[in-house]
Protein backbone atom coordinates (compact mmCIF):
# COMPACT_ATOMS: atom_id res chain seq x y z
CA UNK A 1 0.00 0.00 0.00
CA UNK A 2 2.82 2.41 0.87
CA UNK A 3 4.56 1.61 -2.42
CA UNK A 4 1.34 2.37 -4.34
CA UNK A 5 0.85 5.68 -2.54
CA UNK A 6 4.46 6.72 -3.23
CA UNK A 7 4.01 5.87 -6.91
CA UNK A 8 0.74 7.84 -7.18
CA UNK A 9 2.12 10.89 -5.38
CA UNK A 10 5.34 10.87 -7.44
CA UNK A 11 3.39 10.36 -10.67
CA UNK A 12 0.94 13.20 -10.00
CA UNK A 13 3.51 15.70 -8.74
CA UNK A 14 5.90 15.07 -11.63
CA UNK A 15 3.12 15.21 -14.22
CA UNK A 16 2.41 18.85 -13.31
CA UNK A 17 6.03 19.70 -14.17
CA UNK A 18 6.85 17.52 -17.17
CA UNK A 19 3.35 16.75 -18.59
CA UNK A 20 4.77 13.55 -20.08
CA UNK A 21 3.21 10.29 -18.94
CA UNK A 22 6.36 8.24 -19.55
CA UNK A 23 8.50 10.52 -17.41
CA UNK A 24 5.84 10.57 -14.70
CA UNK A 25 5.76 6.76 -14.60
CA UNK A 26 9.56 6.71 -14.42
CA UNK A 27 9.48 9.19 -11.53
CA UNK A 28 7.04 6.95 -9.67
CA UNK A 29 9.20 3.85 -10.23
CA UNK A 30 12.34 5.69 -9.17
CA UNK A 31 10.90 6.95 -5.89
CA UNK A 32 9.40 3.56 -4.99
CA UNK A 33 12.82 1.97 -5.38
CA UNK A 34 14.51 4.75 -3.39
CA UNK A 35 11.94 4.36 -0.61
CA UNK A 36 12.42 0.60 -0.41
CA UNK A 37 16.20 0.84 -0.44
CA UNK A 38 16.40 3.65 2.09
CA UNK A 39 13.51 2.84 4.45
CA UNK A 40 12.76 -0.87 4.03
CA UNK A 41 16.41 -1.94 3.99
CA UNK A 42 16.38 -2.54 7.76
CA UNK A 43 13.61 -5.15 7.33
CA UNK A 44 14.67 -6.61 4.01
CA UNK A 45 17.94 -7.37 2.25
CA UNK A 46 17.18 -5.12 -0.73
CA UNK A 47 19.29 -6.91 -3.34
CA UNK A 48 16.45 -7.03 -5.89
CA UNK A 49 15.61 -3.39 -5.34
CA UNK A 50 19.24 -2.39 -5.88
CA UNK A 51 19.39 -4.36 -9.14
CA UNK A 52 16.17 -2.73 -10.32
CA UNK A 53 17.42 0.73 -9.34
CA UNK A 54 20.57 0.24 -11.43
CA UNK A 55 18.53 -0.83 -14.47
CA UNK A 56 16.03 1.99 -13.88
CA UNK A 57 18.81 4.61 -13.74
CA UNK A 58 20.46 3.32 -16.91
CA UNK A 59 17.40 2.57 -19.03
CA UNK A 60 14.74 4.95 -17.68
CA UNK A 61 16.00 7.87 -15.57
CA UNK A 62 19.20 8.79 -17.44
CA UNK A 63 17.58 8.67 -20.92
CA UNK A 64 14.55 10.65 -19.66
CA UNK A 65 16.94 13.42 -18.53
CA UNK A 66 19.05 13.11 -21.68
CA UNK A 67 16.04 13.68 -23.93
CA UNK A 68 15.45 17.01 -22.14
CA UNK A 69 19.01 18.31 -22.46
CA UNK A 70 20.32 20.45 -25.34
CA UNK A 71 22.49 18.54 -27.80
CA UNK A 72 25.70 20.33 -26.79
CA UNK A 73 25.44 18.91 -23.26
CA UNK A 74 24.95 15.32 -24.39
CA UNK A 75 28.00 13.14 -25.03
CA UNK A 76 26.05 10.09 -26.18
CA UNK A 77 22.88 11.09 -28.01
CA UNK A 78 19.68 9.05 -28.24
CA UNK A 79 19.23 8.05 -31.88
CA UNK A 80 15.51 7.30 -31.76
CA UNK A 81 12.56 9.46 -30.70
CA UNK A 82 11.55 9.56 -27.05
CA UNK A 83 8.17 7.84 -27.55
CA UNK A 84 9.72 5.05 -29.64
CA UNK A 85 12.40 4.52 -27.01
CA UNK A 86 10.12 4.35 -23.98
CA UNK A 87 7.63 2.10 -25.81
CA UNK A 88 10.47 -0.43 -25.72
CA UNK A 89 12.26 0.41 -22.49
CA UNK A 90 9.34 0.85 -20.07
CA UNK A 91 7.62 -2.50 -20.83
CA UNK A 92 11.05 -4.14 -20.94
CA UNK A 93 11.92 -2.84 -17.48
CA UNK A 94 8.55 -3.83 -16.03
CA UNK A 95 8.87 -7.34 -17.49
CA UNK A 96 12.38 -7.58 -16.04
CA UNK A 97 10.93 -6.72 -12.62
CA UNK A 98 8.06 -9.19 -13.12
CA UNK A 99 10.49 -11.99 -13.96
CA UNK A 100 12.51 -11.20 -10.86
CA UNK A 101 9.45 -11.32 -8.57
CA UNK A 102 7.42 -14.05 -10.28
CA UNK A 103 8.76 -16.81 -8.02
CA UNK A 104 8.12 -16.11 -4.31
CA UNK A 105 11.19 -16.39 -2.13
CA UNK A 106 12.08 -15.84 1.50
CA UNK A 107 15.78 -15.44 0.74
CA UNK A 108 15.79 -11.71 1.49
CA UNK A 109 14.28 -12.06 4.96
CA UNK A 110 16.92 -14.18 6.61
CA UNK A 111 16.79 -15.31 10.23
CA UNK A 112 20.09 -13.77 11.27
CA UNK A 113 19.83 -15.35 14.71
CA UNK A 114 20.50 -18.65 13.00
CA UNK A 115 23.09 -17.08 10.71
CA UNK A 116 24.90 -15.69 13.72
CA UNK A 117 24.83 -19.03 15.55
CA UNK A 118 26.05 -20.84 12.44
CA UNK A 119 28.81 -18.28 11.97
CA UNK A 120 29.82 -18.09 15.63
CA UNK A 121 30.60 -21.80 15.87
CA UNK A 122 32.74 -21.45 12.74
CA UNK A 123 34.31 -18.05 13.39
CA UNK A 124 37.85 -19.35 12.86
CA UNK A 125 36.81 -21.00 9.61
CA UNK A 126 35.27 -17.74 8.38
CA UNK A 127 38.46 -15.87 9.17
CA UNK A 128 40.47 -18.47 7.24
CA UNK A 129 37.97 -18.21 4.36
CA UNK A 130 38.41 -14.44 4.23
CA UNK A 131 42.21 -14.69 4.27
CA UNK A 132 42.14 -17.47 1.65
CA UNK A 133 39.97 -15.30 -0.61
CA UNK A 134 42.33 -12.36 -0.15
CA UNK A 135 45.27 -14.56 -1.08
CA UNK A 136 43.50 -15.74 -4.25
CA UNK A 137 42.58 -12.15 -5.09
CA UNK A 138 46.24 -11.16 -5.00
CA UNK A 139 47.51 -14.22 -6.88
CA UNK A 140 44.74 -15.04 -9.41
CA UNK A 141 46.69 -13.28 -12.17
CA UNK A 142 49.42 -15.90 -11.90
CA UNK A 143 47.08 -18.78 -12.77
CA UNK A 144 47.14 -19.95 -16.41
CA UNK A 145 44.22 -19.76 -18.83
CA UNK A 146 40.72 -20.40 -17.53
CA UNK A 147 42.10 -21.42 -14.14
CA UNK A 148 42.63 -17.70 -13.55
CA UNK A 149 38.88 -17.14 -13.92
CA UNK A 150 38.08 -19.99 -11.51
CA UNK A 151 40.56 -18.51 -9.02
CA UNK A 152 38.93 -15.11 -9.48
CA UNK A 153 35.47 -16.54 -8.78
CA UNK A 154 36.71 -18.51 -5.79
CA UNK A 155 38.45 -15.44 -4.40
CA UNK A 156 35.02 -13.85 -3.87
CA UNK A 157 34.58 -16.01 -0.78
CA UNK A 158 36.55 -13.22 0.93
CA UNK A 159 33.42 -11.07 0.79
CA UNK A 160 31.22 -13.89 2.06
CA UNK A 161 33.54 -14.57 4.99
CA UNK A 162 34.09 -10.92 5.87
CA UNK A 163 30.39 -10.02 5.66
CA UNK A 164 29.46 -13.02 7.81
CA UNK A 165 31.96 -11.90 10.45
CA UNK A 166 30.41 -8.44 10.70
CA UNK A 167 27.02 -10.13 11.07
CA UNK A 168 28.36 -11.97 14.13
CA UNK A 169 29.64 -8.84 15.81
CA UNK A 170 30.70 -5.34 14.88
CA UNK A 171 33.98 -5.97 16.68
CA UNK A 172 35.07 -7.84 13.55
CA UNK A 173 34.75 -4.64 11.47
CA UNK A 174 38.38 -4.83 10.37
CA UNK A 175 37.77 -7.88 8.16
CA UNK A 176 35.27 -6.21 5.78
CA UNK A 177 37.32 -3.00 6.07
CA UNK A 178 40.45 -4.88 4.98
CA UNK A 179 38.66 -6.61 2.11
CA UNK A 180 36.96 -3.45 0.83
CA UNK A 181 40.01 -1.21 1.19
CA UNK A 182 42.08 -3.71 -0.79
CA UNK A 183 39.41 -3.75 -3.49
CA UNK A 184 39.20 0.03 -3.57
CA UNK A 185 42.98 0.45 -3.55
CA UNK A 186 43.61 -1.99 -6.40
CA UNK A 187 40.75 -0.40 -8.36
CA UNK A 188 42.30 3.05 -8.07
CA UNK A 189 45.71 1.75 -9.08
CA UNK A 190 44.25 -0.07 -12.10
CA UNK A 191 41.97 2.81 -13.05
CA UNK A 192 38.97 0.42 -13.05
CA UNK A 193 36.49 1.25 -10.32
CA UNK A 194 33.22 -0.57 -10.98
CA UNK A 195 33.94 -3.71 -8.94
CA UNK A 196 35.01 -1.80 -5.84
CA UNK A 197 32.01 0.53 -5.84
CA UNK A 198 29.61 -2.38 -6.35
CA UNK A 199 31.06 -4.38 -3.45
CA UNK A 200 31.05 -1.34 -1.15
CA UNK A 201 27.35 -0.85 -1.88
CA UNK A 202 26.64 -4.57 -1.44
CA UNK A 203 28.31 -4.37 1.97
CA UNK A 204 26.31 -1.28 2.88
CA UNK A 205 23.00 -2.97 2.00
CA UNK A 206 23.96 -6.10 3.92
CA UNK A 207 25.22 -4.12 6.92
CA UNK A 208 21.98 -2.13 7.12
CA UNK A 209 19.88 -5.30 7.13
CA UNK A 210 22.11 -7.21 9.55
CA UNK A 211 22.93 -4.41 12.01
CA UNK A 212 19.93 -2.08 11.44
CA UNK A 213 21.52 1.35 11.95
CA UNK A 214 19.50 4.54 12.38
CA UNK A 215 18.08 6.65 9.56
CA UNK A 216 20.81 9.22 10.23
CA UNK A 217 23.53 6.60 9.66
CA UNK A 218 21.81 5.52 6.45
CA UNK A 219 21.69 9.11 5.24
CA UNK A 220 25.39 9.64 5.98
CA UNK A 221 26.24 6.38 4.19
CA UNK A 222 24.14 7.38 1.15
CA UNK A 223 25.89 10.77 0.92
CA UNK A 224 29.29 9.08 1.27
CA UNK A 225 28.48 6.54 -1.46
CA UNK A 226 27.25 9.27 -3.82
CA UNK A 227 30.36 11.37 -3.09
CA UNK A 228 32.60 8.38 -3.87
CA UNK A 229 30.83 7.82 -7.19
CA UNK A 230 31.16 11.50 -8.11
CA UNK A 231 34.83 11.53 -7.08
CA UNK A 232 35.58 8.47 -9.19
CA UNK A 233 33.81 10.04 -12.16
CA UNK A 234 35.77 13.25 -11.58
CA UNK A 235 39.24 11.69 -11.54
CA UNK A 236 39.08 8.54 -13.63
CA UNK A 237 39.55 10.04 -17.11
CA UNK A 238 42.44 12.27 -16.06
CA UNK A 239 44.01 9.48 -14.00
CA UNK A 240 43.79 6.97 -16.85
CA UNK A 241 45.27 9.50 -19.25
CA UNK A 242 48.24 10.07 -16.90
CA UNK A 243 48.87 6.41 -16.05
CA UNK A 244 47.81 4.55 -19.18
CA UNK A 245 49.56 7.15 -21.30
CA UNK A 246 52.79 6.33 -19.48
CA UNK A 247 53.58 9.79 -18.15
CA UNK A 248 53.12 8.73 -14.50
CA UNK A 249 53.16 5.53 -12.49
CA UNK A 250 50.02 4.00 -11.03
CA UNK A 251 50.19 4.95 -7.36
CA UNK A 252 48.12 6.44 -4.59
CA UNK A 253 50.23 9.57 -4.89
CA UNK A 254 49.09 9.97 -8.50
CA UNK A 255 45.48 9.34 -7.44
CA UNK A 256 45.74 12.07 -4.78
CA UNK A 257 47.49 14.48 -7.16
CA UNK A 258 44.97 14.03 -9.97
CA UNK A 259 42.04 14.08 -7.54
CA UNK A 260 43.23 17.32 -5.96
CA UNK A 261 43.78 18.98 -9.31
CA UNK A 262 40.39 17.93 -10.64
CA UNK A 263 38.55 18.90 -7.46
CA UNK A 264 40.18 22.34 -7.46
CA UNK A 265 39.34 22.95 -11.10
CA UNK A 266 35.72 21.81 -11.00
CA UNK A 267 34.48 20.18 -7.79
CA UNK A 268 32.39 17.06 -7.27
CA UNK A 269 29.12 18.77 -8.14
CA UNK A 270 30.34 20.83 -11.08
CA UNK A 271 28.21 20.77 -14.21
CA UNK A 272 30.74 18.82 -16.26
CA UNK A 273 31.08 16.14 -13.60
CA UNK A 274 27.33 15.78 -13.14
CA UNK A 275 26.82 15.53 -16.90
CA UNK A 276 29.67 13.01 -17.14
CA UNK A 277 28.12 10.92 -14.39
CA UNK A 278 24.75 11.08 -16.16
CA UNK A 279 26.31 9.99 -19.44
CA UNK A 280 28.15 7.16 -17.67
CA UNK A 281 24.86 5.95 -16.21
CA UNK A 282 23.08 5.99 -19.56
CA UNK A 283 23.37 2.51 -21.04
CA UNK A 284 20.26 3.47 -22.98
CA UNK A 285 22.23 5.29 -25.69
CA UNK A 286 23.72 1.95 -26.77
CA UNK A 287 20.26 0.40 -26.80
CA UNK A 288 18.80 3.32 -28.79
CA UNK A 289 21.60 3.31 -31.35
CA UNK A 290 21.25 -0.48 -31.72
CA UNK A 291 17.53 -0.07 -32.38
CA UNK A 292 18.23 2.59 -35.02
CA UNK A 293 20.92 0.45 -36.65
CA UNK A 294 18.84 -2.74 -36.69
CA UNK A 295 15.85 -0.89 -38.13
CA UNK A 296 18.08 0.25 -40.98
CA UNK A 297 19.77 -3.11 -41.56
CA UNK A 298 16.83 -5.44 -40.84
CA UNK A 299 19.41 -8.11 -39.99
CA UNK A 300 17.71 -9.62 -36.95
CA UNK A 301 19.66 -12.54 -35.55
CA UNK A 302 17.18 -14.75 -33.73
CA UNK A 303 19.13 -16.79 -31.19
CA UNK A 304 22.41 -16.78 -33.13
CA UNK A 305 24.15 -14.36 -30.75
CA UNK A 306 22.74 -16.13 -27.70
CA UNK A 307 24.24 -19.41 -28.93
CA UNK A 308 27.59 -17.62 -29.24
CA UNK A 309 27.22 -16.36 -25.67
CA UNK A 310 26.45 -19.83 -24.33
CA UNK A 311 29.35 -21.32 -26.30
CA UNK A 312 31.72 -18.73 -24.84
CA UNK A 313 30.38 -19.20 -21.31
CA UNK A 314 30.09 -22.99 -21.14
CA UNK A 315 32.74 -24.47 -23.42
CA UNK A 316 36.46 -24.44 -22.55
CA UNK A 317 38.69 -22.84 -25.15
CA UNK A 318 40.29 -26.12 -26.23
CA UNK A 319 36.80 -27.27 -27.38
CA UNK A 320 35.84 -23.89 -28.87
CA UNK A 321 39.09 -22.15 -29.85
CA UNK A 322 37.27 -19.43 -31.82
CA UNK A 323 34.71 -18.54 -29.16
CA UNK A 324 34.19 -14.86 -28.44
CA UNK A 325 36.06 -13.27 -25.56
CA UNK A 326 34.72 -11.08 -22.79
CA UNK A 327 35.03 -7.44 -23.82
CA UNK A 328 35.47 -8.32 -27.50
CA UNK A 329 34.37 -5.51 -29.80
CA UNK A 330 33.14 -7.55 -32.80
CA UNK A 331 29.46 -7.89 -31.89
CA UNK A 332 29.25 -4.37 -30.50
CA UNK A 333 30.69 -2.87 -33.67
CA UNK A 334 28.46 -5.01 -35.88
CA UNK A 335 25.11 -4.30 -34.25
CA UNK A 336 25.31 -1.04 -32.27
CA UNK A 337 26.04 1.22 -35.22
CA UNK A 338 29.23 2.43 -33.52
CA UNK A 339 32.88 1.51 -33.89
CA UNK A 340 35.09 1.14 -30.82
CA UNK A 341 38.77 0.31 -30.81
CA UNK A 342 40.60 -2.50 -29.03
CA UNK A 343 41.35 -0.33 -26.01
CA UNK A 344 37.65 0.31 -25.34
CA UNK A 345 35.18 -2.16 -23.87
CA UNK A 346 31.42 -1.66 -24.10
CA UNK A 347 28.61 -4.17 -23.75
CA UNK A 348 25.38 -4.24 -25.72
CA UNK A 349 23.25 -5.09 -22.68
CA UNK A 350 20.14 -7.24 -22.37
CA UNK A 351 17.77 -4.71 -23.99
CA UNK A 352 19.94 -4.36 -27.09
CA UNK A 353 20.55 -8.12 -27.28
CA UNK A 354 16.80 -8.67 -27.24
CA UNK A 355 16.19 -6.19 -30.06
CA UNK A 356 19.00 -7.68 -32.13
CA UNK A 357 17.31 -11.07 -31.82
CA UNK A 358 13.62 -10.36 -32.52
CA UNK A 359 13.00 -6.63 -32.48
CA UNK A 360 10.54 -5.25 -29.92
CA UNK A 361 9.29 -8.68 -28.89
CA UNK A 362 12.88 -9.70 -28.31
CA UNK A 363 13.29 -6.86 -25.79
CA UNK A 364 10.21 -7.96 -23.88
CA UNK A 365 11.13 -11.67 -23.87
CA UNK A 366 14.82 -11.20 -23.09
CA UNK A 367 14.22 -8.82 -20.18
CA UNK A 368 11.59 -11.12 -18.65
CA UNK A 369 13.88 -14.14 -19.04
CA UNK A 370 16.79 -12.29 -17.39
CA UNK A 371 14.52 -11.43 -14.46
CA UNK A 372 13.42 -15.06 -14.33
CA UNK A 373 17.07 -16.18 -14.26
CA UNK A 374 17.51 -13.93 -11.23
CA UNK A 375 14.42 -15.49 -9.63
CA UNK A 376 15.64 -19.06 -10.29
CA UNK A 377 19.01 -18.16 -8.78
CA UNK A 378 17.22 -16.85 -5.69
CA UNK A 379 15.36 -20.17 -5.40
CA UNK A 380 18.60 -22.13 -5.75
CA UNK A 381 20.27 -20.13 -2.99
CA UNK A 382 17.10 -20.53 -0.93
CA UNK A 383 17.61 -24.30 -1.13
CA UNK A 384 21.19 -23.88 0.02
CA UNK A 385 19.95 -21.66 2.85
CA UNK A 386 17.79 -24.52 4.15
CA UNK A 387 21.06 -26.24 5.03
CA UNK A 388 22.23 -23.08 6.76
CA UNK A 389 21.08 -19.44 6.43
CA UNK A 390 24.79 -18.60 6.16
CA UNK A 391 24.69 -19.54 2.47
CA UNK A 392 22.42 -16.63 1.53
CA UNK A 393 25.56 -14.53 1.20
CA UNK A 394 26.50 -16.55 -1.88
CA UNK A 395 23.89 -14.55 -3.80
CA UNK A 396 26.43 -11.73 -4.01
CA UNK A 397 29.27 -13.46 -5.90
CA UNK A 398 26.72 -15.31 -8.05
CA UNK A 399 24.90 -12.22 -9.31
CA UNK A 400 27.38 -9.39 -8.79
CA UNK A 401 27.83 -9.06 -12.56
CA UNK A 402 24.23 -9.76 -13.57
CA UNK A 403 23.01 -6.68 -11.66
CA UNK A 404 25.15 -4.39 -13.84
CA UNK A 405 23.15 -3.00 -16.78
CA UNK A 406 26.31 -2.45 -18.88
CA UNK A 407 27.41 -6.06 -18.45
CA UNK A 408 27.56 -8.25 -21.54
CA UNK A 409 25.04 -11.10 -21.58
CA UNK A 410 27.96 -13.44 -22.24
CA UNK A 411 29.65 -12.31 -19.03
CA UNK A 412 26.44 -12.73 -17.04
CA UNK A 413 25.96 -16.29 -18.32
CA UNK A 414 29.63 -17.12 -17.79
CA UNK A 415 29.74 -15.90 -14.20
CA UNK A 416 26.42 -17.42 -13.27
CA UNK A 417 26.98 -20.86 -14.84
CA UNK A 418 30.47 -21.32 -13.45
CA UNK A 419 29.55 -19.69 -10.16
CA UNK A 420 26.65 -22.11 -9.59
CA UNK A 421 28.92 -25.09 -10.22
CA UNK A 422 31.76 -23.77 -8.09
CA UNK A 423 29.77 -22.44 -5.14
CA UNK A 424 27.37 -25.41 -5.26
CA UNK A 425 30.41 -27.65 -4.84
CA UNK A 426 31.61 -25.51 -1.93
CA UNK A 427 28.19 -25.83 -0.27
CA UNK A 428 28.45 -29.61 -0.64
CA UNK A 429 31.94 -29.65 0.90
CA UNK A 430 31.13 -27.37 3.82
CA UNK A 431 27.47 -28.09 4.62
CA UNK A 432 28.23 -30.22 7.68
CA UNK A 433 30.41 -27.47 9.09
CA UNK A 434 27.57 -24.93 8.91
CA UNK A 435 24.67 -27.21 9.88
CA UNK A 436 23.67 -26.41 13.43
CA UNK A 437 22.22 -29.84 14.14
CA UNK A 438 25.53 -31.61 13.52
CA UNK A 439 26.92 -33.18 16.68
CA UNK A 440 30.11 -31.11 16.55
CA UNK A 441 28.24 -27.80 16.26
CA UNK A 442 25.79 -28.78 18.99
CA UNK A 443 28.74 -29.29 21.32
CA UNK A 444 30.21 -25.90 20.29
CA UNK A 445 26.90 -24.09 20.87
CA UNK A 446 26.45 -25.77 24.25
CA UNK A 447 29.95 -24.69 25.23
CA UNK A 448 29.30 -21.12 24.07
CA UNK A 449 26.04 -20.95 26.01
CA UNK A 450 27.73 -22.25 29.16
CA UNK A 451 30.46 -19.61 28.78
CA UNK A 452 27.93 -16.76 28.71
Amino acid sequence: MVNFLIFILSFISSYFFVTDINESIITGIFFILLYRIFIESSNLFVFREWALLLYAINYLVAPAITYQLPDEQVTYGMQIASDAYFNLALPGFLLFALGMYVLPTSIFKVNFTLVNQSAIVNKDFLIKTTIFGLFLRLTSGFFPGELAFIAYLLSMVRFVGAFALIAISRKYWYYPAMVLLLELGTSFLAGMFHDAIMWIIFFGLFYIYAVKPSIRVKAVAAVAALSLILFVQLVKQAYRAEVWGGSKEASFETVAEVGSAQANSEGLTGENNLLGTLNRGNQAWIFASTVANMDRQKDFQGLNNVSLYFEAALLPRFLAPDKIKSGEQTLFNKFSGHEINEGTSMGLGIFADGYIAYGAWGVYVFTFVLGLIFALTFKLVERWAKISPFYVLLILPLLNYAVRPDCELQTTINHLAKGILLFGFLVYLTKKRFTLDSSENKRKLLHLNLMK
